[in-house]
């Protein structure tokens, strides 16, 4: 193919690709959102999920009473956040709840039960402060660019809780 049609022909598919394309980012479910919030919701609750096993692991493997505290804390608030995300899902087909710790989540659940004691509490430390890093810029991206009112305003009102979080796993025993 010569040099002067690729462009051409290029420019040709992403005209044609280009309705499509804003029909798709334009579908809405039954609340106003888009897959986008779909996927937060799916990745909020498997991060909840996630959250709730490696805590409730660290309060029977942990030495630390630090550690343990805040797994139960962890505990505690995963728990409500997943209940009032299963709340906003109201029904909705589109948003599918995860029951399962998303497949890195797991890995590192399957690490963790081969620890105990102080080399638990640091291993658990390292996968908060990990966790609540990831989950902070997913609840900043939804809280800025979501598309459904319900979720965008739960990114934006449990920010501050996930913030606290990361700073307190920060302070966990190294």
């Amino acid at each position: 193919m010569t040099t002067p049609l690729r462009p051409l022909l290029l420019a040709a598919g992403l005209a044609l690709a280009l309705p499509f394309t804003a029909t798709a980012a334009q579908e809405k479910d039954s609340q106003g959102g888009t897959p986008t919030d779909a996927g937060f919701y799916q990745n909020a609750t498997g991060a909840n999920v996630a959250e709730i096993e490696l805590s409730q692991l660290a309060l029977k493997q942990a030495s630390s009473a630090k550690v343990k505290q805040f797994a139960q804390h962890m505990v505690d608030d995963h728990t409500k956040a997943n209940e009032k995300l299963e709340s906003l899902r109201n029904g909705d087909k589109g948003y599918s709840t995860t029951t399962a710790p998303p497949p890195d989540d797991q890995k590192d659940i399957n690490a963790l039960k081969l620890l105990n004691g102080k080399e638990f509490d640091s291993q658990y430390a390292k996968v908060m402060v990990a966790g609540h890093e990831k989950a902070v810029a997913m609840f900043e991206v939804e809280a800025e660019k979501g598309s459904n009112p319900a979720m965008k305003a739960f990114a934006k009102e449990t920010l501050p809780t996930i913030r606290q979080h990361l700073k307190m796993a920060k302070a966990l025993p190294k």
